[in-house]
């Protein structure tokens, strides 16, 4: 950030620390395309944002995927499981409905009705204000179907270096399911990027870990290949 250039309201990207993502000045674009800039940089682009997939309600997937029928046949419920999940954030709405899941049942913490009272793990929230805080719908879901599982929450919206350090951060935290919804544009299609990396290493480690893939399952196309020549 030197003088002459204006880079301002950068954000962390955990593991990829070559990276500097803030707001850059359009009247400055120039500068970066001379010395010394120029020597020191490999590219600018924009910054795509992250893309999410979407006890008084309890989802149709219990009865869907038949956990219920697991829950009482076998006598489990998740005791002694941690479950993390990886999304844009917890609790950011205003006036805390978080609190409010709680005393519905919702989500276990002080003052559940069911007496699920181990408050969620707030790894990291989302630090820039308010967000959509799908994170904590999809706690809901894992409660409803593993009720007596301890949980856990991670943002892993700011940036792709940053969430690559959010699930090493949840498998540090105890974690041994770890869900995301979340995608980035900027991932590499033909070679492990910094995510696919961190989620190796959680692994080797005996996490399990589960990503929203399936959600695209209809916006591919699949063909054999066929060569050309180059243009």
């Amino acid at each position: 950030n030197t003088a002459g250039y204006g880079l301002t309201d950068t954000i962390p990207n955990g593991l990829n620390p070559l990276i500097l993502t803030g707001k850059y000045p359009i009247a400055n674009l120039g500068a970066l395309s001379v010395a010394p800039a120029v020597n020191m940089i490999n590219y600018v682009r924009p910054v795509y944002p992250s893309i999410q997939n979407s006890g008084i309600t309890e989802t149709q997937g219990d009865i869907a995927q038949g956990t219920n029928t697991v829950r009482e046949g076998f006598n489990v419920d998740g005791n002694g499981v941690k479950v993390c999940v990886l999304s844009d954030s917890y609790n950011s709405i205003l006036g805390s409905p978080a609190s409010t899941d709680i005393v519905n049942g919702d989500l276990p913490g002080a003052g559940n009705p069911e007496g699920h009272t181990t408050p969620v793990d707030i790894i990291k929230e989302y630090p820039y204000g308010q967000r959509s805080d799908e994170g904590r719908a999809m706690l809901q879901i894992v409660h409803d179907v593993a009720p007596g599982a301890s949980l856990g929450f991670r943002t892993g919206t700011i940036s792709e270096g940053d969430m690559a350090q959010g699930i090493i951060e949840c498998a540090q935290s105890g974690c041994d399911v770890i869900a995301d919804d979340i995608t980035w544009l900027t991932s590499p299609f033909f070679q492990d990027g910094v995510l696919a990396k961190a989620i190796d290493s959680v692994t080797a480690m005996g996490v399990s870990y589960f990503v929203a893939a399936g959600n695209f399952d209809s916006k591919s196309y699949q063909h054999q290949y066929v060569p050309t020549t180059a243009p």
